[in-house]
């Protein structure tokens, strides 16, 4: 070996060397030196969330009435951006925004810009299509409505952090939403991740059927229009079960842009309105004073056409002054005097004990978010006055809700039994479906005064409510009109037209409820709210498959006979 080859071979050897004593170096210096901090880097812990999805809610039938979509956020990178000018003239029709604003923001000396906080599905997939690079969508979740404004009220609506405002979103706010998952996890690639699992929203099937919801709505509009009433509630139940197949209060609004309404329409008047219902509530004081035998169907009273309680002059609604009139009278021809002698007779204890068997003065129960309670002073207590036995028994110096009036009223058409009334039949979620049970409110009456009082209710629409009448199915109903106090003053021209009826009335299937506020076509509700109720019935009764009395009674002729 020459000097030139030893001279090589010691500067490998010394080449070696020093990169050995290099990556020893460096060794020691993550091993020992910076160790702990190597080690707290490679076992980073991050918290992993997992959000679940909402429930879907469902009509009786499986149409799909809520559900979960996206709207989106529209953002841009200025710096991925090749030809801002045209860009920004393809967006500004889309977003609905001025040119020039656009442009800024895509020529901004920043990484990266907001167009628009949230566009809809539609909106995302129109700015899809541009030839253009730079522009991103991130996904925001977003309730949406396949029904449109159908069924307003009773769903209610959801804002944009998911949380349920009125109605079954809101009533069901947790179990729609479901719970969120999350962990602490290590990121280092050499441990095992684990999956974490949301609880996902329970889906909700009602007892309202799509297409009766749509008929109720289409007969309430039409009577709004042609009564010329700036607002009224239908609703229409089991009365043997309490489940509601449609309820609807017009005017309505867009749960999908809930944002945009009048808050004023938010609210639900078919659980929350309060308001004075008037001779509707004739049913109860006669159901009140025959079970509590101060009366029989037979009773007589003279009826001098005034009666002075509390210094309260009652006097019948067409001023008469009929003498001498039996039970059945008095509840078809919807005679005040004849309500207020009754409730005197039995006295302010029974009176009200009845009254609040009936459910008057607190909530039913529904499920649905906000339910008032109504106003029923009782004796005793601050705001009640000795007049209140009289005006109370016919409907006036109490208030009710549409849904407490056709709850009390429903009672009448099941045996006595009063049905707290629902709207979520099932929910199912991940650990089964929960079916709802009907639920017994309360027995205020028995079931021989429900059926004397149903038996007036059919004479009183035979003699007197011939609007009310449905060719085929015998009806038994009250009508109902109220005049609207505001400021402690009753106003002679505002009033309520109602009327509620049960059919078919010695087996009854439904019972409907309709309320027209303010309505100028006529002063009564015998005008308004009776043919309203008869034009909405003749349609309900093929859509229920609910036969005429005649086929009903052969059918059930035949199979006693067999």
């Amino acid at each position: 070996m020459n000097n030139s080859q030893r001279f090589r071979l010691w500067i490998v050897v010394g080449g070696v060397l020093f990169a050995t004593v290099i990556i020893v170096g460096r060794l020691v210096a993550f091993q020992i030196v910076q160790g702990e901090e190597w080690a707290a880097r490679t076992t980073d812990i991050v918290r992993v969330i997992a959000q679940p999805n909402r429930g879907t809610i469902y009509d009786r039938n499986g149409a799909v009435l809520a559900a979960n979509g996206f709207d989106y956020a529209v953002g841009a990178s200025p710096t991925l951006v090749d030809d801002p000018e045209n860009l920004a003239t393809a967006l500004a029709p889309i977003l609905q925004q001025p040119r020039y604003e656009i442009l800024d923001k895509l020529e901004a000396n920043q990484l990266f810009v907001m167009l628009n906080n949230r566009v809809s599905a539609d909106v995302a997939e129109a700015i899809r299509q541009i030839p253009y690079d730079g522009v991103q969508l991130d996904p925001l979740p977003r309730r949406f409505y396949p029904q449109g404004k159908l069924m307003c009220h009773t769903l209610g609506y959801v804002d944009y952090d998911g949380m349920g405002g009125g109605g079954i979103e809101g009533q069901y706010q947790q179990e729609l939403a479901g719970e969120a998952a999350s962990a602490e996890q290590n990121i280092s690639p050499l441990e095992t991740q684990q999956n974490v699992i949301a609880r996902e929203g329970t889906d909700l099937v009602l007892t309202i059927d799509r297409t009766v919801q749509y008929v109720v709505e289409k007969h309430l509009q039409e009577a709004l229009i042609e009564h010329g009433a700036p607002s009224g509630t239908i609703i229409v139940m089991e009365p043997d079960t309490g489940a509601i197949l449609a309820m609807a209060s017009e005017p309505c609004f867009d749960p999908y842009r809930f944002f945009d309404e009048d808050e004023r329409l938010l609210f639900n008047p078919i659980i929350s309105q309060q308001f004075e219902p008037g001779s509707v509530m004739k049913l109860i004081t006669m159901a009140a004073a025959l079970d509590s035998g101060v009366v029989t169907p037979n009773s007589t009273y003279y009826d001098s056409g005034v009666l002075e309680v509390g210094g309260h002059r009652t006097v019948n609604w067409d001023r008469s002054a009929p003498g001498t009139v039996d039970m059945t009278t008095l509840l078809a021809r919807s005679l005040n005097v004849g309500a207020a002698t009754l409730a005197t007779w039995m006295g302010p204890d029974t009176f009200y004990s009845y009254f609040r068997s009936f459910n008057f003065g607190k909530p039913t129960g529904i499920d649905i978010a906000a339910e008032s309670g109504g106003l029923m002073p009782l004796p005793g207590e601050a705001y009640w006055a000795e007049s209140f036995l009289a005006t109370n028994a016919y409907g006036q110096g109490l208030a009710v809700t549409p849904l407490q009036m056709i709850t009390a009223v429903s009672a009448l058409a099941n045996d006595g039994y009063l049905m707290q009334p629902f709207v979520v039949r099932e929910q199912r979620g991940p650990n089964g479906t929960l079916v709802h049970q009907p639920t017994v409110l309360s027995r205020p009456i028995s079931p021989e005064t429900a059926h004397q009082v149903t038996n007036m209710a059919i004479t009183a629409v035979s003699r007197e409510v011939f609007e009310a009448q449905v060719e085929g199915y015998t009806i038994a109903g009250k009508t109902g009109t109220a005049q609207i106090a505001e400021n402690g003053i009753y106003l002679p021209d505002d009033i309520i037209g109602s009327f509620v009826g049960w059919l078919p009335a010695d087996d009854p299937e439904i019972i409907v409820y309709v309320k027209l506020d303010r309505p100028t076509s006529a002063p009564w509700g015998s005008q308004t709210a009776a043919p309203t109720f008869a034009k909405l019935t003749t349609e309900l009764v093929t859509l229920l498959n609910i036969p005429p009395d005649n086929v009903r009674l052969r059918a059930d002729l035949q199979v006693s006979n067999q």
